[in-house]
């Protein structure tokens, strides 16, 4: 993950619940995926943990990698996701946010 996503939690993309990000994948037009959902499950108190859905269209896939993503509130940085699931509605993508929480000074 780039430094960008180090500023960004599981509450600044919560805020941004059901709006478009654009993914840069290649040469062309970047793709558009909605955020959908933000899980967090279960960790130790010292582990930040959580996960990011995007929906995007059912063609073309976008490959398992690391892609740049642009949002208008929360600016530009890298993720890296992998497709978990296809039905009518399109692709669902799946970003896992598993770090170890700053330590107070």
């Amino acid at each position: 993950m780039s430094d960008a996503t180090v500023k960004l939690d599981s509450k600044a993309f919560a805020a941004q619940l059901h709006t478009q990000f654009k993914v840069h994948a290649g040469d062309g037009d970047p793709m558009v995926v909605e955020l959908f959902e933000v899980l967090e499950p279960q960790a130790p108190p010292q582990v930040e943990l959580f996960l990011l859905h995007f929906r995007g269209p059912r063609s073309p896939r976008l490959p398992q990698r690391i892609h740049h993503f642009d949002h208008e509130k929360l600016g530009a940085f890298d993720l890296f996701i992998t497709a978990i699931e296809a039905d009518e509605r399109g692709i669902a993508y799946e970003a896992v946010f598993n770090r170890l929480r700053k330590q107070p000074a």
